[in-house]
């Protein structure tokens, strides 16, 4: 199944950048992150994110956006506020109705650059993250946009082998998983090039 989707997915896209002229217009994003990990006894964390966007728009309803974004994300526990820094790279598919509407999917990497963790918590993350992206937004004729996202990380931020752990009936406890999620509520700009 994943499979399939993937080459129809690519066969998309391959038939709108051959059949479509298309619009380039460089952008800057930044905004507001509520940040958590899942399954881990500690409270949301309040950052920021910053970083450029290259919208591709290739019919009046379809962009491809890939974003280049610095996200602070973390947790706080104890109040203390814990950062773990990545470099977020991410296509957004943009989905235009009605005016200015839009509604945003698609995936990022993350690739973890810092954190202030403590040394036992530091060694254990591990420096990749897989993430989906999902939100819904508003752009206004001058090229000024807000909206609002949800991601929610893929890969555990520990590396744990929850395999190790099995339950009576052989399956991996899931229930353990630490996960990355984050609401992000943003406000981008593009410029035209026209």
């Amino acid at each position: 199944m994943k499979k399939c989707l993937a080459i129809f997915v690519f066969i998309f896209s391959g038939t709108l950048v051959s059949n479509a002229q298309f619009e380039f217009k460089p952008g800057l994003r930044g905004g507001v992150n509520i940040a958590k990990v899942t399954n881990f006894e500690v409270d949301s964390k309040t950052d920021f994110f910053v970083g450029g966007q290259f919208e591709l728009k290739f019919v009046d309803f379809y962009s491809l956006q890939p974003e280049v974004i610095y996200s602070r994300q973390g947790f706080k526990a104890d109040n203390d506020n814990y950062s773990i820094d990545y470099l977020s790279l991410g296509i957004t598919n943009k989905f235009t109705f009605g005016g200015g509407f839009n509604v945003l999917v698609g995936p990022t990497i993350d690739f973890k650059v810092g954190d202030n963790l403590p040394t036992f918590f530091s060694d254990e993350l591990i420096g990749v993250d897989f993430a989906l992206m999902g939100g819904i937004g508003y752009t206004f004729e001058n090229g000024l946009a807000v909206d609002v996202r949800f991601k929610q990380g893929l890969v555990d931020i520990f590396g744990d082998n929850y395999n190790e752990y099995n339950d009576e009936n052989g399956n991996g406890n899931f229930d353990e998983v630490k996960l990355n999620q984050l609401f992000q509520f943003g406000v981008s700009y593009s410029f035209d090039l026209k």
